[in-house]
C-alpha cells in the first residue's frame, strides 16, 4: 500500500454523506453496492477498503447514493 493511503482510508470513514443539489445523501459502504465487487472475499480492488467501510473519495467502485451510477463519473456531483 502506498504511503499515506491508510490515512486516506481513515479520512473517508469520517465523510458519511455527500451533499448533492443541497440535499444530503448517505454514502454507500463497500459491499452494499448493487453489484458484487467481491466484498466477502477481499478488499476493494481500487481503494483497498474492507466490507462495510466507505470508499476513498475518487474510487472507481464507489456508487453515487443518488443515481447509483459510478460516483466519479455520474452527473449528480455538485
Amino acid at each position: 500500500m502506498i504511503e499515506g493511503w491508510p490515512e486516506k482510508i481513515l479520512a473517508a470513514q469520517e465523510q458519511t454523506h455527500y451533499e448533492i443539489s443541497g440535499e444530503d445523501f448517505s454514502r454507500i459502504p463497500f459491499g452494499r453496492e448493487g453489484n458484487d465487487w467481491g466484498a466477502d472475499t477481499g478488499p476493494c480492488h481500487d481503494c483497498r477498503v474492507i466490507k462495510g467501510q466507505f470508499h476513498v473519495v475518487g474510487c472507481d467502485v464507489e456508487r453515487c447514493p443518488r443515481c447509483q451510477g459510478q460516483a466519479i463519473s455520474c452527473e449528480c456531483d455538485d
